[in-house]
């Protein structure tokens, strides 16, 4: 099970670092007035909650494909099921934080100067 999970980890962890990178580097080289800062900050954050929220999803998913495994139980459609619509879902919310992000960054650069024609 320890591989399984590592493998799960494997998969965020690119998504996490550079989240927290993108993050640390919002916080450090802009201040706190900058157009798009907070959009892009939320969408940020966004990303970031959303990769540690399916850390544990996948993490749940294969404790339990291995409890299920080894007991044989019926129910594993069923909790597959459940287990994708919640990825699905956490990776709609991540598209919306980087969507944000998108935004924020738009915002900032428009502000930066004057816009060609």
């Amino acid at each position: 099970m320890l591989t399984q999970i590592l493998t799960v980890l494997a998969y965020q962890l690119p998504e996490l670092l550079a989240a927290s990178l993108v993050l640390a580097l919002l916080r450090i080289h802009t201040r706190a007035d900058t157009p798009g800062r907070k959009l892009a900050m939320a969408g940020t954050l966004l990303v970031l909650v959303t990769g540690v929220l399916r850390l544990g999803v996948g993490v749940g998913q294969t404790w339990m494909l291995t409890r299920v495994m080894a007991t044989l139980q019926d129910s594993v459609a069923t909790w597959l099921a459940i287990y994708s619509a919640l990825m699905m879902l956490l990776s709609v919310v991540s598209a919306v934080g980087v969507g944000l992000l998108g935004w924020g960054a738009v915002k900032a650069m428009a502000g930066g100067g004057t816009r060609a024609a």
